[in-house]
This record gives C-alpha cells, sequence and structure tokens, in this order.
C-alpha cells in the first residue's frame, strides 16, 4: 500500500511539473518597421489559470532562428500566439504594456489584466478612438453585467445613440461577446 500512495505521489508531482513549465506556442510577431515573423513564443500556459494572458503583457521571450529574445512593448507593434483553441493578438499600446486585441478597426477594443495585490487581479477593457490618444478604460466591476452603466457610459459620451441605447437599458454588457457587438456598432453609428 505504501508503494502505490508513493506511485500515485509521485505521479501526481511529476504532472503538476509538467503542467506547470513553459511550453513554445507558435506565433507572430510585428516589429516596428512593420515585418511580421514568424516565432515560437514561450510561455507558461497552465490550464489552471484563467489570467495566465497577465504574462504576456510586460514582456514575451521568443525563440526566433534558434535563439532566444526577449521583447518589451517598445521593441514591437504587437503579436499573435496560438494557443489551444484560439489565436489571441496583442498590440503595444503607448509603448507600456501588450494589450489584448478583441477588436480593431477605427476604434481598437483592448483587454489587459491589472494585478490589483496578490490573487486580485482585475479586467479593464480599453477603446482606443482614431485621433485621441488617451484610451477610454472601463473596469468589468459589474455583477450582472460585464462592466457596468456608470463605467461604459463617459467612454461612449462622445456619440449620443450608442450612449442612449447604454443608458435605457436597451444593451445590456454581459458578455465579452456582446460588447465587441456594441463597440462595431458605436463605430457605425458615430465614426
Amino acid at each position: 500500500m505504501k508503494n502505490l500512495t508513493k506511485k500515485i505521489t509521485t505521479l501526481f508531482a511529476l504532472s503538476i511539473f509538467t503542467i506547470s513549465t513553459a511550453q513554445n506556442y507558435k506565433g507572430e510577431i510585428v516589429d516596428l518597421e512593420n515585418k511580421t515573423s514568424t516565432v515560437e513564443i514561450v510561455f507558461n500556459a497552465s490550464s489552471f489559470n484563467v489570467n495566465r494572458l497577465i504574462n504576456l503583457q510586460e514582456k514575451i521571450t521568443v525563440v526566433q532562428n534558434g535563439t532566444q529574445v526577449t521583447y518589451s512593448p517598445k521593441n514591437l507593434k504587437g503579436f499573435t500566439i496560438e494557443l489551444e483553441k484560439e489565436t489571441v493578438k496583442f498590440e503595444s499600446v503607448d509603448e507600456s504594456i501588450f494589450a489584448q486585441t478583441l477588436y480593431s478597426n477605427r476604434i481598437k477594443l483592448y483587454k489587459i489584466l491589472r494585478q490589483i495585490s496578490r490573487g486580485h487581479i482585475v479586467r479593464i477593457y480599453g477603446i482606443k478612438k482614431p485621433n485621441i490618444t488617451k484610451i477610454a478604460e472601463m473596469p468589468a466591476m459589474g455583477l450582472s453585467r460585464l462592466i457596468t452603466k456608470k463605467e461604459m457610459l463617459p467612454a461612449i459620451e462622445d456619440c449620443k445613440i450608442s450612449y442612449t441605447k447604454i443608458e435605457n437599458d436597451e444593451i445590456k454588457i454581459k458578455d465579452e461577446l456582446i460588447l465587441v457587438d456594441f463597440i462595431k456598432d458605436y463605430e457605425k453609428n458615430c465614426f
């Protein structure tokens, strides 16, 4: 019995170690001259951590032509990484952070994860409008909604049609898909 317990414990420890170590994922980087290169991105994408992408916001390490290189947001315009079920795109925002790009056209919609304290991470959704340098930030703090009206309305006050839809509860931003659809509508109405 002791032998079996020891084997099970060893197997469990090995599986945790294997899951938590970094792996290489296919990806592409876009340098400051808009040149796209295919690379492998070194990343610990443990499926146990829903906020795992926070580790890609400050810097990324890639294997390119057999050499490991680390890039910060001021070294790249952006990158994409192919995870198990999705391809995730990041853009350098103000050369200070890589933000996950949820929508990109005339208006851009970003998702940024901010660590407030150990174990407390907040999702921030940001709208980047044409010819405006400041990103309108909307923290995901709602219980029944992804983003509350209070956080959403100041970000879209420049568009009466969209503002009214949120103010009158015609649209409730309950998840990221609804948020992306709303941003497309906001862009169509006012940009």
